[in-house]
């Protein structure tokens, strides 16, 4: 059964009961679909979320794994082209990459909500840029280190696959990317160094750049340098890091301390939860029940703004719906945590945040009223920390509601009103269901969007409205909200609408005035 969002505000008298003491919504809240809450954002806020998003974005993260590959690969042909004449090509290549990547992280730090969050995740890749400085040439293979970010940017891809590598995606990437960054760091260092090793294999060119990677490779496989030995002190470094990565990183696959090894680096190294530091515009969701899969297919729904949705509760397991649906959406992420601590709402960016949701949690064994409890306390927690955030919350029981609505909260669901409401509708009306079915999802069908009156309609009246809605969009129009005052539904014809009214209207498409 599909709830109905009920929205707070202006004079609760007339509302609260009727004839019987039943409770009545007098208004809605705008559904989260269709259009922001802030309508008019300056211009540096649009800017920095336009870009934020384009940074996200799925084919601009390809795009990034292909330039580290580039670079990766150009700083190896300049190493093993060494004195041809062919060498400054690979050069130039290696510079064009290092200064594209300059101004990534430049955006990165300009969109970014925390600066000192962002050094912390992007140290790495700023050691990477540091051979665009032309006398820091010696540290040319510090741009192998970004191999580390594509090794994220595939993990976050990988979601889409199915089968076996779905369970296991993680340990994948992080073996290969660690295997492939530390054959590579230590081939360039070894052929950078000469007279390092002396390679015994026969048909490799001790002093080249492919006897080093072999070396590399089989000293990492086999924990021993079995086709060589180091004959300098760099050398024997090289080599001891090799053995020691070789056991560390296969040893991830070994006996039960190889599941905690995964799970410890998968955590740290943040391949498959999302860099908190990073979360602008996103919406957030408190808790969990049999509602969520639906609501966040609504949320993650054709059409829908590019918000990135992160669900939050202290479930000892993922949920096995909520874990296909992020497999199947890069913009849905899961975090463990206890979300009534301040300090864990703080580290979500409730202040970025564009909305709250908070379900009622039903995934520990509590009772009710401590599911409410909590859910209002998570409430009260989010007002305070960042006032003037859409919240809507989820009750078992209407006893609390007031208490939201003081407090500022736009929507309360107190879910056995609307389902019993709803029932009695569909009871005393033949049709309503099949309605109210179709209007309440955004996958398919028709539904209900929020849209922005615009300036050049300032001052006509709703009659002319309505008939520019369903003239030029197939649109009807059901209520109008004006800032200060209670919701209209179904408003009369000759009332007059400002520029910035929000109204709602029935269409296939969201609609732009």
């Amino acid at each position: 059964m599909r709830s109905i969002l009920r929205q707070s505000g202006g004079d609760r008298a007339g509302d609260r009961t009727g004839d019987k003491g039943e409770r009545r919504p007098q208004r809605y809240a705008p559904p989260l679909t269709g259009a922001t809450l802030d309508p008019s954002p300056s211009k540096s806020t649009s800017a920095r979320r336009a870009v934020d998003r384009f940074l996200h974005h799925p084919y601009s993260e390809l795009v990034l794994i292909g330039l580290i590959a580039t670079a990766v690969l150009a700083v190896l042909a300049e190493e093993a082209t060494r004195g041809m004449r062919i060498e400054p090509v690979f050069a130039r290549i290696s510079d064009a990459t290092a200064v594209v990547f300059a101004i990534e992280l430049s955006l990165r730090f300009w969109v970014a909500p925390r600066k000192r969050t962002f050094f912390l995740h992007y140290s790495v890749d700023l050691l990477a840029i540091l051979p665009l400085y032309r006398p820091l040439r010696l540290f040319r293979v510090l741009m192998l280190l970004r191999l580390f970010r594509a090794g994220v940017l595939l993990n976050r891809r990988m979601r889409v696959l199915g089968g076996l590598l779905r369970s296991n995606r993680s340990e994948l990437t992080i073996m290969a990317t660690l295997s492939v960054t530390m054959v590579l760091v230590a081939a360039v260092v070894l052929h950078a160094s000469t007279n390092s090793i002396a390679v015994d294999a026969q048909g490799l060119d001790p002093h080249g750049l492919p006897g080093a990677i072999w070396y590399s490779l089989f000293t990492l496989v086999a924990a021993d340098p079995v086709v060589g030995a180091p004959t300098s002190h760099t050398g024997r470094v090289v080599t001891f890091t090799l053995m020691l990565g070789g056991l560390t990183v296969f040893g991830i696959f070994v006996g039960t301390i190889s599941a905690t090894m995964a799970a410890a680096l998968t955590e740290r190294m943040e391949f498959d939860v999302i860099n908190i530091g990073e979360l602008n515009d996103h919406i957030l969701v408190f808790g969990w029940n049999p509602a969520g899969p639906t609501m966040l297919r609504e949320l993650l729904g054709p059409g829908e703004a590019n918000h990135s949705v992160v669900v939050v509760f202290e479930a000892q397991h993922e949920p096995p719906e909520l874990a296909d649906l992020r497999s199947r959406h890069d913009r849905l992420h899961f975090k463990r945590a206890d979300y009534t601590c301040v300090d864990v709402l703080e580290k979500l960016g409730i202040p970025q945040a564009h909305a709250v949701i908070i379900l009622t949690d039903m995934t520990g064994d509590r009772p009710d009223a401590d599911r409410d409890a909590r859910a209002v306390l998570a409430a009260l927690t989010v007002e305070k920390l960042a006032e003037g955030i859409y919240v809507c919350c989820e009750l078992i029981n209407g006893q609390h509601e007031d208490l939201l609505q003081m407090s500022g909260v736009e929507a309360v669901v107190i879910r056995d009103w609307f389902a019993g409401a709803l029932m009695g509708s569909f009871g005393r009306s033949r049709g309503m269901a099949a309605v109210i079915g179709d209007l309440l999802t955004t996958t398919s069908g028709n539904a209900i969007f929020s849209l922005t009156v615009p300036e050049r309609l300032n001052g006509a009246t709703v009659l002319v409205l309505h008939q520019e809605l369903k003239r030029d969009h197939g649109a009807v129009l059901v209520s109008l909200d004006r800032a200060g005052q209670d919701t209209i539904v179904n408003p009369d014809s000759d009332m007059l609408v400002r520029a910035e009214d929000q109204v709602f209207v029935i269409s296939r498409h969201p609609v732009k005035l």
